[in-house]
């Protein structure tokens, strides 16, 4: 699939309970109504998402290029992507099924 967008959307919607929610203008993707990852673009640029995450991770993704502090949320341990190819799917997948581990219920994660 070449479309990032759709990508994160095929996944992000394959775990459980989530859901996808336009706002602020983008795709947000949420599980018991709060969000876990986040679409976008900075003007100018290739398009790009945000995934929760915590502030002992963070500074170790924000050392790799195509990683960025995001406005508002960047304070709380979230890390931004840039779409544009420079970071594998194959690292951004377990970071999208993170940050849905660290918003879901409890009860959700006992069965995974």
């Amino acid at each position: 699939m070449s479309d990032p967008v759709a990508q994160l959307r095929e996944f992000a919607l394959s775990l459980p309970a989530a859901t996808e929610e336009i706002t602020w203008g983008h795709p947000t993707f949420r599980v018991g109504g709060k969000i876990f990852a986040t679409c976008g673009s900075a003007p100018g640029s290739t398009a790009t998402m945000s995934v929760k995450s915590t502030k002992d991770v963070q500074p170790e993704l924000l050392a790799k290029p195509g990683f960025f502090r995001p406005d508002y949320v960047g304070s709380k341990g979230w890390v931004g992507i840039e779409l544009d190819g420079r970071v594998p799917w194959a690292e951004i997948e377990p970071l999208v099924e993170r940050a849905w581990a660290l918003t879901a219920p409890k009860r959700l994660q006992r069965g995974r």
